[in-house]
């Protein structure tokens, strides 16, 4: 089997176990006390999606003992889809996630209290890969493309890409998630996939097409946030203290992706991991460029991903209509770190 999918694909009988169990397992996981040396810090769980460089500040976070910095014993944990991440916060598990975008929506919508806090990624990172012989754009009309999940952040990237190059006719392919996606268009059963680094990377380098680039979404004019930091707006407000040190890690974390290259290998390859001495360089210099400096949530992105699931039929119409855009985000714990000095003594 290829190595991305040797990499990246779960057993599909090891999916569905994880899926069955995974809110008693999440609320194992963060429910045992901390030994006694972590006694001190303030436990923060923090599941997170995707496995990717999306997630990176979370990744880096850690290895460089950042949340420990900052006074916080940060556990944090993969959750395949964001539905079921969601799911995990309602239930307990955790106040704070990394994930973001179409998923806060959704929930809003459904009276949930998930909002977005933190916008790391306020841009698509996302790429269409394709087959070699698809030399431009429109040669995707009538041709199978996969996205992980209808109302992700692959769908929407598709969509757009649709959008700005005037694509009909093309059939929308749900693989489950990005490693599914790659295996998807490696094993032929998609002509394209749409996936964020290091997948379109490692398909690159094995003579697929990145068709569209992430440079090439923009020109649509639509605002997106890829990720960042969620939360339940009823247990920050409470108490927000965990939350601005977490934020603090992360910003910092994005520091150290920007001017420490090695040590930012050294983490994609333990978390991801990548192994291409090259395409590592090229997914480090990739990831310098993609965060947020201060990860204020813009209103716009908000705006435009409510548009998008209006028009995809994912969310009411009426409901989104009579829903403030306040709702669905609140940027006050990033305000508080940027006047305090935080941001600016961080990129002095």
């Amino acid at each position: 089997m290829n190595d991305v999918c040797k990499r990246w694909v779960l057993p599909s009988h090891a999916i569905r176990v994880v899926r069955k169990c995974l809110p008693a397992l999440l609320l194992a996981l963060f429910c045992t006390p901390p030994p006694v040396d972590a006694q001190a810090l303030k436990k923060v769980p923090v599941p997170f999606s995707p496995v990717g460089i999306n997630s990176l500040p979370l990744f880096v976070a850690r290895e460089a003992h950042l949340y420990e910095k900052n006074g916080i014993d940060v556990d944090v944990i993969f959750i395949g889809a964001s539905s079921a991440l969601f799911q995990a916060m309602l239930s307990g598990a955790a106040d704070v996630a990394g994930s973001g975008g179409p998923a806060v929506i959704s929930n809003v919508l459904r009276g949930g209290d998930i909002i977005q806090v933190a916008a790391t990624v306020p841009r698509f990172t996302q790429s269409v890969m394709t087959k070699a012989e698809i030399a431009k754009p429109q040669d995707l009309s009538g041709k199978k493309i996969g996205v992980s999940r209808l109302g992700t952040v692959t769908h929407f990237a598709l969509q757009t890409a649709m959008d700005v190059y005037g694509l009909k006719g093309v059939t929308i392919l749900q693989m489950g998630g990005q490693p599914e996606e790659a295996a998807g268009l490696v094993n032929g059963t998609i002509d394209a996939a749409v996936v964020s680094p290091p997948y379109n990377f490692q398909l690159k380098s094995q003579g697929f097409n990145e068709l569209v680039t992430p440079a090439d979404l923009q020109k649509g004019g639509a605002n997106f946030i890829t990720n960042g930091i969620v939360a339940k707006r009823s247990a920050v407000e409470k108490n927000p203290d965990g939350l601005l040190r977490l934020l603090k890690s992360v910003a910092q974390a994005t520091k150290v992706i920007v001017t420490d290259r090695e040590f930012t290998k050294k983490v994609m390859n333990k978390w991801m991991p990548v192994k291409d001495a090259v395409l590592a360089d090229r997914i480090a210099a990739f990831a310098a460029e993609s965060f947020a400096k201060e990860p204020l949530v813009p209103e716009a992105a908000i705006r435009d991903i409510v548009k998008e699931m209006v028009q995809a039929n994912l969310v009411d119409a009426k409901a989104a209509a009579a829903t403030p855009m306040s709702a669905y985000y609140d940027n006050r714990y990033v305000e508080e770190l940027r006047r305090s000095g935080f941001f600016k003594e961080l990129w002095k």
